[in-house]
């Protein structure tokens, strides 16, 4: 497995690219901090790409040492990366098969979610407490789905990226951001205040990214794990409706 530096050797794969494509398409488009690797650096059959927040895919013809090589990835991330994988796929049994052969890697699922554009539902925010994120407020992100989760730096979020707080005397009652972004696509990630959840904080700021990201002329995405109730309903709640399910992978070691 080589890890590829001239991205464009791989445009023939971008087609195959079906789950949780946004991240993959935000480092081939240069838009976010990522790695890629792949079985040749000439002429590449198969890529791993796999983005600073930790989702990767697959892509092209692996064969089962190309897995096997991912997999070794996957419980030792090399310095530098974001320090985890969490590996999207299709509903594929045969690789399924050859993943799960490593015992400490363990299967999970996730939703698969799409827009209806039912803005009737978007509700009105909070003006008076409603900020854009900036230079100024973004040490107040706190909690894991913040923008430093998928952005390896303030500068390359406040360039690329976009998002919105809610806050009051100096404090993150919830956030929502451009956690994946490519030209055609933004990912929503969400944050609430621990102590601040069940308000509807999460629906006002994950609403105005909707709205500002169709302004933008672009496809809001949003994705989760199906064990996450809270963000499903959230999804729903701002005009997204489950369309499928597929797996995802982590090492438990």
């Amino acid at each position: 497995m080589i890890k590829l530096t001239d991205y464009r050797k791989i445009n023939h794969l971008v087609d195959q690219i079906r789950i949780e494509k946004v991240y993959t398409l935000s480092i081939l488009e240069g838009i976010q901090t990522g790695e890629i690797f792949v079985d040749d650096d000439e002429a590449p059959t198969a890529a791993l790409v796999w983005h600073y927040c930790g989702f990767a895919n697959i892509l092209g013809s692996y064969d089962e040492n190309f897995i096997e090589e991912t997999m070794k990835l996957m419980q030792d991330p090399p310095e530098g990366h974001s320090g985890r994988m969490a590996l999207q796929t299709e509903n594929d049994s045969r690789l399924e098969e050859m993943i799960l052969r490593t015992p400490t890697v363990a299967k999970h699922e996730r939703y698969i979610f799409e827009f209806e554009g039912k803005k009737d539902i978007i509700p009105h925010t909070l003006d008076a407490k409603l900020k854009e994120i900036s230079h100024d407020n973004y040490e107040l992100m706190k909690g894991r789905i913040i923008p430093s989760f998928s952005w390896s730096n303030q500068e390359e979020f406040i360039k690329n990226g976009f998002g919105y707080c809610l806050v009051e005397k100096g404090q993150m009652l919830a956030c929502a951001f451009a956690s994946g972004v490519s030209k055609e696509y933004v990912d929503i990630g969400v944050e609430t205040a621990e102590e601040c959840r069940g308000k509807g904080y999460g629906r006002i700021v994950a609403a105005e990214m909707v709205k500002e990201i169709l302004s933008r002329g672009k496809t809001p995405i949003w994705g989760c794990d199906i064990r996450n109730e809270a963000s499903m309903r959230l999804a729903c709640s701002v005009g997204f409706e489950i369309v499928g399910i597929h797996p995802w992978y982590k090492s438990e070691k």
